[in-house]
């Protein structure tokens, strides 16, 4: 039976299914310092800066910026769940950095003054959203003139084979809502869509690019540990039937297979680096 989509029941499950995905979170999350440090490359952090980090998750790449910024510059990371926000906390008490801020909040209604920051930043935030372009305009208004955007999502299904082993199986059995609609992690990935999506929110001269990267697994079971207990794509599968979740998981596991070599999985993911000026 089709569900009813509304904005506080996705921004509910959000907040919920990354809180307890929270700590195993974290080994999911290193996976992607290569791409945390292309989104930093571009907008290359100066001493003294001002910097915001959308959907920071357990601290990155916020806490990167704010070595980089130093003592004399400011990152503050927000994100609506609280159990990733006390986990940044926590990183920073833990590496010395005094710099950096997190608190818990909606980065569609970011309770923040106008034009307050040199750069804002997110990395994978735009696609869990449950309104990107309210984010995207909140973005624009924070950041001061002359100031800087970067962001990072996945790019399209067929270009991240590294979710989509799983995903793929899973959007087979996926109810869609009333309307038709099915959320998937690559909304906006596709060619030029998060550079229309910037222009249309009031940014200029936004342009994008794409990288990819290897990710490697011991083996089937490392990465679906890695990918079901560290995301909230472990809770939607819990969601389905016993029968479902064998042919998903079975599915999943023949994927991989594609991907298997000598020393395990090797299996690659693209991500979409977009800049942009307010």
């Amino acid at each position: 039976m089709p569900w009813k989509y509304t904005e506080e029941y996705y921004r509910e499950y959000t907040r919920s299914t990354w809180n307890a995905a929270a700590r195993p979170y974290t080994a999911f999350m290193s996976r992607l310092r290569p791409f945390h440090e292309e989104l930093i490359r571009r907008v290359r952090p100066r001493k003294g800066e001002r910097f915001l980090d959308l959907a920071c998750g357990p601290g990155e790449p916020a806490l990167t910026i704010a070595e980089r910024v130093g003592k004399t510059g400011h990152v503050l990371g927000v994100d609506l769940s609280e159990k990733m926000i006390h986990l940044a906390r926590r990183q920073a008490r833990e590496r010395g950095i005094e710099s950096a801020e997190f608190r818990v909040m909606d980065c569609e209604k970011l309770e923040l003054p106008d034009a307050s920051f040199d750069a804002v930043v997110s990395a994978y935030g735009f696609q869990i959203f449950t309104d990107p372009e309210k984010a995207a305009r909140e973005a624009r208004r924070v950041v001061s003139p002359g100031g800087r955007f970067a962001c990072c999502i996945w790019s399209t299904a067929d270009r991240v084979p590294y979710i989509h082993a799983i995903i793929g199986p899973m959007l087979e059995h996926a109810e869609p809502d009333e309307n038709g609609y099915l959320p998937t992690p690559y909304e906006i990935g596709g060619k030029g869509e998060m550079v229309r999506f910037l222009k249309k929110s009031g940014f200029r001269r936004a342009t994008e690019s794409r990288t990819s990267r290897n990710f490697r697994f011991r083996d089937a079971e490392e990465y679906l540990d890695v990918i079901l207990r560290g995301t909230p794509i472990g809770h939607s599968l819990s969601e389905e039937t016993s029968k479902v979740q064998r042919e998903v998981l079975a599915a999943a596991r023949a994927n991989l297979r594609a991907w298997t070599n000598a020393d395990g999985i090797t299996i690659p993911g693209e991500c979409v680096l977009v800049t942009a000026r307010p």
